[in-house]
């Protein structure tokens, strides 16, 4: 059998969170690639590389822990979280 040329792109991807406390969605993604850069268990190529995926606001529930889930909130809270994460 007569042998071809391929030519294949491998790609890899990993990801790695942060919570951040901050005044408004832009601060927050600052303040993270900010922790990215700090951060000395990142290889400089993975910081070259590295972009905000999402941004989510934590809100506490009603056992005080930090979660994405609105389904506590009430219809205010739900507006003015909607009205914060569509900036």
């Amino acid at each position: 059998m007569k042998t071809k040329w391929y030519e294949i792109e491998v790609a890899s991807k990993t990801y790695r969170t942060y919570q951040i406390k901050a005044e408004s969605i832009q601060k927050a993604k600052q303040l993270a690639l900010s922790a990215v850069d700090e951060d000395w268990e990142i290889s400089g190529a993975w910081k070259q590389g590295a972009e905000v995926e999402s941004c989510q606001q934590l809100v506490l529930n009603k056992d005080g822990n930090m979660t994405t889930d609105t389904s506590h909130l009430n219809n205010e809270e739900f507006g003015n979280y909607i009205k914060d994460n569509c900036k």
